[in-house]
């Protein structure tokens, strides 16, 4: 608020002048501006809330493994210069989100915890023991696929936000990993578990295998 003093141009007038209003207050003459209407907020479209309930849908599973992540996504983020963490939201909720909005939950099957170019494992079956998780895979027939590429394990406890990962596992060529849990944890957990072969003097890695959900 602006007090005009008396004798200058404005002083005799009252009311609206563009955005300044000019009015008597407490026999004094004032100025001011007018207020600004507020803005309608916008008004999301529906494809624009799912997008954004895709990532809020994502974050709890991938920000826990965002360690993980460095390794499995370390040669496309170089590429394409972006953090590892970002390539692979962009590739997770490209391709590992169903159901429609807002019923949107993550499809495991297609989750992706590495992407690469290195074969992946094939065949993956995985046994439960007490604290330990046994996986088997079938040779490389491609023979594109080095022997002394290394196993690497992740697995997710979604309930409590647990991460037990292997960055250096059995080597290809063995075709079989124990994966061993510390005898501490707690029993009866629940596990989403992915395995995928690493380049240990390159640091390439194959596209990551979804092997299932396990209890142990």
């Amino acid at each position: 608020m602006a007090i005009l003093l008396e004798g200058t141009v404005l002083a005799g007038i009252r009311g609206k002048i563009g955005n300044i209003v000019i009015y008597q207050w407490k026999n004094k003459v004032c100025a001011r501006s007018k207020p600004k209407k507020a803005r309608k907020k916008s008004v999301r479209t529906v494809k624009q809330q799912a997008q954004s309930n895709k990532m809020k849908v994502l974050s709890p599973f991938l920000n826990p493994i965002s360690d993980f992540l460095q390794i499995g996504f370390k040669q496309i983020a170089t590429e394409r210069d972006i953090s590892a963490n970002n390539a692979a939201k962009s590739v997770n909720m490209k391709n590992a989100i169903k159901g429609e909005f807002p019923e949107q939950q993550i499809n495991w099957d297609t989750v992706l915890v590495a992407d690469g170019g290195l074969v992946k494992p094939e065949n993956v079956a995985v046994t439960v023991t007490e604290n330990a998780f046994n996986f088997t895979w079938d040779e490389d027939k491609t023979g594109i696929g080095s022997p002394n590429d290394r196993a690497i394990i992740l697995l997710y406890d979604k309930i409590f936000g647990v991460v037990h990962v292997n960055y250096s596992g059995a080597r290809r060529d063995e075709l079989k990993d124990t994966f061993r849990l510390d005898p501490r944890y707690s029993k009866d957990r629940t596990y989403e578990v992915f395995i995928a072969f690493k380049d240990v003097m390159s640091d390439e890695v194959s596209k990551s295998v979804y092997c299932g959900r396990f209890i142990n």
